[in-house]
């Protein structure tokens, strides 16, 4: 997909246990980012890392899918940590959203 890039790390089982996320994360690569979340969702190990880091752009359908991404974690009982790696503009814009405190999720 043009200017998005999603990284998998699988351990020996082939489970997810990592998930980078970076690049252009919005509504134009929408169907591309929730086709890569279900296919991670239905591989997880029982703890994933995710990293979103070197976000060129993201609008409010990235964190929209995003935050359905990490209930669906909660739902099959995954222990995830997420870092954040973001310009004060992006962190305003989540912080704007009411999702300042998630800037640190973890679980």
């Amino acid at each position: 997909m043009d200017g998005i890039k999603f990284q998998v790390k699988a351990d020996e089982n082939r489970l997810a246990v990592g998930l980078s996320i970076s690049g252009k994360l919005i509504i134009d690569n929408s169907q591309y980012i929730h086709k890569e979340f279900v296919g991670v969702a239905e591989r997880l190990g029982k703890s994933v890392t995710i990293t979103i880091e070197n976000v060129v752009d993201f609008d409010l359908t990235f964190i929209q899918l995003f935050v359905a991404f990490i209930q669906r974690m909660d739902e099959l009982k995954v222990h995830y940590q997420v870092f954040w790696n973001l310009n004060d503009d992006q962190k305003t814009l989540l912080e704007n959203v009411g999702l300042g405190n998630e800037i640190e999720l973890n679980n």
